[in-house]
């Protein structure tokens, strides 16, 4: 196992029907505490989000990938 957790947001906007989705990664090291990574993962600090002023929904995968 290597010393980071790997956390993928997939974001989307709009409707079940019309809308865009797109996922986000970040690399978080092995020490971090869920706080710190729930807080990425929640927030709507992307650009679009910004922009758009849109509301998104997330699911969140979090994984430690082997070596």
């Amino acid at each position: 196992m290597t010393d980071q957790y790997v956390v993928i947001r997939d974001m989307s906007a709009g409707n079940d029907s019309v809308g865009e989705m797109w996922q986000e990664t970040k690399i978080f090291p092995a020490d971090a505490t869920l706080d710190e990574v729930m807080a990425w993962a929640l927030s709507e600090d992307d650009d679009y989000s910004k922009s758009k002023r849109l509301h998104s929904e997330k699911r969140i995968t979090i994984t430690r990938p082997h070596s």
